[in-house]
């Protein structure tokens, strides 16, 4: 009966000291992404809905939320886009600065999610210009493909 109680009072230590470590903090992951974009499909202006259509590859059938989650899927062959997914703050700061916070670990500005935000921004911004070649899909020197699908993912990332 001693053994019974024995092991009984070191499961429920055990339990106690599991319950007391701090739980893993996980992404939104495929599913929260997904509902992000159809949300924010459902929510394009005609002529964004559009531009949209014509920069997602064929193969997603004028659907966002289908490649929602590919900048997750490249970050590991595109190693350049792995800080991009994040914001680091200081400990024990509330706040954000964006000249503080906005930097990758080499110290290079811009390199989180927020500036990834205005570059990708700023790359669709030039969708509809003259230069814009429909058929490769790019502008210049940027694929808008690619910071459609960019964009869109990281705009979930920022809002975790």
């Amino acid at each position: 009966m001693r053994g019974r109680q024995a092991g009984t009072a070191l499961l429920l230590l055990v339990a106690v000291v599991v319950a007391a470590l701090p739980a893993p903090s996980l992404g939104w992951g495929v599913d929260g992404h997904l509902i992000i974009c159809q949300i924010a499909q459902g929510r394009l202006s005609d002529a964004a809905a559009k531009a949209v259509n014509e920069l997602l590859p064929s193969g997603a059938g004028g659907n966002l939320s289908s490649l929602c989650s590919w900048a997750d899927r490249v970050r590991f062959r595109y190693h350049w886009s792995a800080p991009l997914h994040f914001i680091d703050v200081p400990d024990n700061v509330c706040s954000y600065s964006y000249d503080r916070d906005c930097k990758d670990e080499e110290g290079v500005k811009g390199r989180c999610v927020a500036g990834a935000i205005n570059n990708y921004t700023s790359q669709l911004l030039t969708y509809g210009s003259s230069s814009l070649s429909p058929s490769s899909k790019s502008s210049g020197q940027y694929n808008l493909t690619e910071a459609l699908l960019f964009l869109s993912h990281f705009m979930g990332d920022i809002h975790q």
